[in-house]
């Protein structure tokens, strides 16, 4: 409890500095990550930890511009451009969809908060999904489907559920899987290139560049690894005793991908084809608005899968967008 109160203490503190001066507060990586991960306990894994505020919230938002306000004392270069990053996806629309569908939040929240809060979120949730489809932002099938299953299987007794999962059934998803048909989802999409892959040149020439590694690389015949939708699919191609570098994302678990993949050259080595190959669907899914289909056609035309192994690298790659870029920088080295 103690660490509870001084987590929302210092949460509280910082919001009320930043809003009562322009002088940006100074606070050190650990300070700014263990504030994130106490932010963040109903988007990342199930904790001991009191959940202080529902995601995307009001306060939620409030908290989190806060925090990402910060100056960073901080001297590894990474970290700052892991910050600079987080502040940037600020200005898509991620907040009008309030409920990341691979994420329990149900389940992560439960006997955490009381059902009276956890009711009200889920009406906020429908207010947000309404506000957001105004606007032409919708969720895909995908995400709809999965909220939809995460819905029937819970056990909450709230008028709330019902509507939500009433309102979803009624739901017209965006035809697309990915950012590409998203208000600004081409730029949402070159910003995540930017920091997973350090690319500044446009998905086109970076398509141009696959070509070139899939003439350079045999063909993978076998999945080995096979995916999930808990992290970066990248990160699951990395052995177990390659070092996750600690980061401020909760969608990436709290590791910084970049770094953690730049330490971790020799898995990468082996699978290289693999890798050309999901890079190229990730643009595909991402900047050139492929359907689902189009996806599986792309990943059975050069790797062995079987429909489920298919079905979930692409849920993968639509919800870690770019993600799997991290490895590029490797590809470019003589």
């Amino acid at each position: 409890m103690k660490k509870h109160l001084l987590i929302c203490f210092t949460l509280a503190t910082l919001i009320f500095l930043f809003g009562c001066t322009e002088q940006k507060q100074t606070v050190s990586y650990q300070e700014l990550r263990t504030s994130l991960l106490s932010l963040n306990n109903g988007l990342s894994k199930p904790s001991d930890d009191e959940i202080s505020v529902l995601p995307f919230t009001e306060g939620y938002l409030q908290l989190r511009h806060a925090l990402l306000s910060s100056e960073l004392n901080e001297p590894d270069v990474m970290a700052h451009k892991e910050l600079d990053y987080l502040r940037i996806q600020e200005r898509y629309p991620e907040r009008y969809l309030p409920w990341p569908a691979y994420i329990s939040v149900l389940e992560n929240v439960k006997n955490k908060v009381s059902s009276n809060e956890l009711g009200k979120w889920l009406a906020f949730v429908e207010v947000k999904l309404k506000e957001a489809d105004e606007s032409n932002i919708r969720l895909n099938r995908l995400e709809r489907d999965t909220l939809m299953l995460q819905l029937e299987s819970s056990d909450i007794d709230a008028p709330s559920r019902s509507a939500l999962l009433a309102y979803l059934s009624n739901y017209k998803p965006r035809a697309m899987l990915g950012l590409h048909q998203l208000p600004n989802g081409k730029e949402w999409y070159q910003s995540k290139l930017n920091f997973y892959g350090a690319i500044q040149d446009s998905p086109t020439k970076v398509l141009a560049m696959l070509s070139k590694f899939d003439d350079q690389n045999s063909k993978a015949s076998v999945l080995k690894v096979m995916p999930d939708t808990q992290q970066p699919y990248i990160l699951e191609l990395l052995p177990a005793n390659c070092q996750r570098i600690a980061g401020l994302n909760w969608r990436d678990g709290f590791i910084n991908v970049p770094s953690t993949v730049a330490k971790c050259t020799k898995a990468i080595e082996q699978h290289k084809a693999l890798i050309v190959t999901l890079m190229a669907v990730d643009l595909g899914i991402h900047y050139q608005g492929w359907s689902q289909k189009q996806a599986f056609v792309a990943l059975n035309s050069k790797l062995a899968l079987n429909e489920q192994q298919a079905q979930q690298l692409i849920a993968n790659l639509v919800y870690f967008p770019a993600t799997i870029f991290a490895a590029y920088p490797h590809f470019l080295k003589p």
